[in-house]
């Protein structure tokens, strides 16, 4: 069977300066592509690949719109804190297994990051 090799998430804004930049700012994702005049942004942080487009209207999910595994989740959180990002679920352990937080990008959309635990 063909082998899946990569993921990445295609997040609509009105405007792609500021989530461009927080994204490489605040969370240290590295911008791959940057063509302002087609509406488009490629960055990525170790395995994780996000789209940024421009439209006019664009679709912002209520909950999340992505769900990023990281190792330290609680380090991310203190950072994510430290910069004054806007956390809309605190640090949470859920029963299940995960270690969690939520965080939204200039834009809108809603990025979850956690951890498996114990």
């Amino acid at each position: 069977m063909t082998e899946f090799e990569s993921y990445r998430a295609n997040l609509e804004v009105v405007d792609l300066q500021p989530t461009v930049e927080f994204l490489r700012d605040v969370l240290g994702f590295v911008v791959e592509v940057h063509e302002p005049e087609m509406g488009l942004a490629l960055l990525r942080r170790d395995g994780v690949g996000l789209g940024i487009v421009r439209t006019e209207n664009p679709a912002v999910n209520e909950t999340t719109a992505g769900y990023v595994g990281v190792r330290d989740v609680d380090a991310l959180h203190d950072h994510c804190v430290l910069r004054k990002v806007d956390i809309v679920m605190p640090l949470t352990e859920h029963p299940w297994g995960l270690r969690d937080f939520v965080l939204r990008i200039p834009g809108g959309h809603r990025l979850a990051f956690g951890q498996r635990i114990g």
